[in-house]
């Protein structure tokens, strides 16, 4: 009976060093508890937080990465920093931005540039494959992997391969962009730039350039927002 009792004192001890742990970590992350339910503080203060805010400093990219949508002369350009791994840009890619394409895009209001911000490494393959290919088929290449999801899923370079010969790779030039180390470079340079100069944390996230200056725009957000934030910033800029 004694031994049993221990066994259950221990278990009772390490249960406890669980729960403080984990209390400490979720805290440590921004979690407050209501009623015993742990709620992300950041979030629910998040409405109460400015669509977007002035940043300092040059968006950085290389020449080979810099893959345009619109006119040269829009007023605006918005530089989406994007994972090709994360189901918030690709929501903002398959829903929000045709409309911007519609609306913005198509009418020499708004440049737009797709920075890819890997992170990880199946993020970072599929980024390098997409800069492989022409500049007409890169677009269409990141549609596809967006609306198919097989490729992140099975882990396996194969999947990913099908969709890159779909868009006109072979094996050789498959392995020829693997084995290209100043592309990983440049895409690392930028990655490492975004965070130490705009302070991007996660995707999506929206560097918006224009005469009046920088901002940035984080996380997802819907059509309407963004709609009325580029008018205001389109009235601003005309001035």
């Amino acid at each position: 009976m004694l031994k049993i009792i221990k066994r259950i004192s221990r278990l009772l001890a390490l249960v406890v060093v669980y729960v403080i742990c984990a209390y400490g970590y979720l805290t440590a992350k921004g979690f407050v508890f209501t009623d015993g339910v742990p709620v992300l503080s950041n979030h629910a203060q998040a409405k109460e937080e400015e669509f977007a805010v002035k940043v300092n400093g040059n968006v950085k990219i290389s020449g080979a990465q810099l893959r345009a949508r619109g006119a040269d002369d829009a007023p605006l350009t918005m530089y989406a920093f994007s994972s090709m791994a994360c189901s918030h840009c690709s929501d903002f890619h398959r829903y929000i931005l045709p409309k911007l394409e519609r609306d913005f895009i198509s009418t020499g209001k708004l440049r737009y540039i797709f920075v890819h911000f890997p992170i990880d490494a199946v993020s970072m393959r599929a980024a390098k494959l997409s800069y492989c290919l022409p500049a007409d088929k890169y677009d269409d290449f990141i549609s596809e992997l967006y609306k198919k999801k097989d490729w992140l899923l099975s882990g396996k370079n194969e999947t990913l391969n099908k969709y890159a010969r779909e868009f006109g790779m072979t094996d050789e030039t498959i392995k020829i962009c693997d084995d290209n180390k100043k592309l990983t470079s440049d895409i690392l340079l930028t990655f490492n730039d975004a965070i130490k100069t705009f302070g991007i944390q996660g995707t999506p996230s929206f560097i918006i350039e224009g005469a009046d200056g920088r901002e940035m725009v984080s996380g997802s957000r819907g059509y309407d927002e963004f709609r009325d934030y580029l008018n205001s910033r389109l009235e601003k800029v005309k001035k």
